[in-house]
């Protein structure tokens, strides 16, 4: 697994792990994704960049 945090991926390894934590919300739309949906991303609502330029 990796995770983005701003401009920055990070790996996930036994050596260095990463803790998410998801609201209610989080989990429920997690859950709701479709089963080859690999990204998920939450952004400020008054981020004026497109949906790719976000996920890039």
């Amino acid at each position: 697994m990796r995770v983005k945090i701003g401009s920055s991926w990070h790996e996930v390894s036994a050596e260095q792990a990463i803790m998410v934590e998801f609201s209610e919300a989080d989990l429920r739309n997690v859950n709701n994704m479709a089963p080859g949906a690999r990204f998920y991303g939450q952004f400020d609502p008054a981020d004026k960049r497109t949906a790719d330029e976000k996920m890039a």
